[in-house]
């Protein structure tokens, strides 16, 4: 495990703070960067052997990830990696043989870039059963129309997952059947089959987001991933893992900034002679903010422990979950008292903290599911409380 994160460190210790004020005031995708982890073998790192990859699992992808994110570029930088090892994860599992064959070679070598998943729609939100793209079925291929939106990294990607309704929700025995997921050969549907439109944010500047507009995307029959109709549960077990390696995130972020805070607080004199590391004001809400960290960081590796071991998916999403809300609060928690210690310099971009805190508010937040989502899940699968809302 130490190897892993020395040589990912090699690398991204290349890339330093003014690397990624540049990419951020210009709101440049890092190509380089990820181009240096490419081919550095850093995205075939959960691929099997017999694909050409390094063939660890989850807690090395979690050690690779939180490398990065315990750096300038924070979890921006460590997200694009976050999404092929999510995907890589889901391919392995999932793929058909033959489809592996073709591409996970090619992935674990960073010829080819994995770095999409497409589920999110304008009017479905986390209620994925609502969504309404659909594929529908001639011959060997299936034909996918629909929209996605708030989907990342698309225009560097050459592959992706894209989550797609096979059965209308009226005609389903049950509101969870009927979806299914399926790769995608983007290089291929950008520009013919798939309009790709940049959604304007500030909280992720050099990660475009965009809405793809799919019109009669045929994708081959091998490339369903899983089985058709029951995507619904690969996707829901796929979660837990998305979280746990969110989670990961977060802990090394907040990590970073506490230190970072910590560093100027022992050299920063405003009442001479002491400096205002000496304030237990400031030390406070740092060390409780590191706390919640480490609380964050060992359900992290629970629930990575309850996904490796194969335990029943509800053990392994109660931990998720909980790891993903309270690393995900704690770091956004940390990020904020590290902005407030360093004073203004905290809010200026050239410090770096001011990215972690962007990318903490949007992992807190709505970034893969909204805490209150989570606080739902606790609410009605574990303490057995009524749903508030509807079926």
């Amino acid at each position: 495990m130490e190897l892993i994160r020395r040589s990912v460190r090699v690398i991204v210790d290349r890339y330093g703070s003014r690397y990624w004020f540049e990419k951020d005031e210009r709101r440049e995708y890092p190509v380089e960067f990820v181009e240096d982890l490419a081919s550095n073998g850093v995205f075939g790192v959960n691929i099997p052997e017999e694909y050409g990859g390094a063939g660890y699992g989850l807690f090395e992808a979690a050690a690779v990830l939180e490398e990065i994110a315990a750096s300038p570029g924070g979890m921006a930088a460590s997200n694009s990696v976050h999404a092929a090892l999510f995907n890589n994860h889901v391919l392995v599992k999932y793929g058909r043989s033959e489809v592996k064959e073709r591409y996970l070679p090619d992935i674990a070598k960073g010829r080819l870039k994995f770095q999409v998943y497409a589920v999110t729609e304008p009017h479905a939100g986390f209620n994925t059963v609502r969504i309404s793209t659909f594929a529908r079925r001639e011959g060997d291929y299936y034909v996918i129309t629909g929209t996605k939106t708030f989907i990342s990294r698309v225009k560097y990607s050459n592959l992706g997952i894209l989550v797609a309704r096979t059965t209308p929700l009226e005609k389903a025995p049950r509101k969870t059947f009927g979806i299914t997921l399926f790769l995608v050969d983007l290089d291929k549907a950008k520009g013919k089959y798939i309009r790709v439109e940049e959604v304007p944010n500030n909280l992720r500047r050099f990660v475009d987001t965009n809405t793809l507009y799919i019109e009669e995307l045929p994708v081959p029959e091998d490339h369903v991933l899983g089985e058709v109709d029951k995507g619904f549960y690969i996707l829901m077990e796929e979660s837990n893992v998305e979280r746990a390696l969110m989670a990961s995130q977060c802990v090394a972020s907040g990590r970073w900034v506490i230190r970072k805070a910590v560093e100027y607080a022992k050299q920063r004199v405003v009442f001479p002679p002491d400096p205002i590391a000496k304030y237990q004001g400031i030390q406070f809400p740092l060390a409780d903010a590191w706390m919640r960290l480490e609380a964050g960081d060992l359900l992290k590796q629970r629930a990575l422990e309850a996904i490796e071991r194969g335990e029943d998916r509800r053990v392994a999403g109660y931990y998720a979950n909980i790891a993903k809300y309270v690393a995900c609060e704690a770091c956004y928690q940390a990020t904020r008292m590290a902005m407030w210690t360093m004073g203004g310099y905290g809010y200026s971009a050239e410090m770096d903290v001011e990215r972690h805190w962007r990318a903490a508010e949007l992992s807190a937040g709505v970034g893969q599911v909204s805490p209150h989502m989570i606080l739902n899940y606790v609410a009605t699968q574990v303490l057995g409380m009524p749903r508030s809302y509807g079926e």
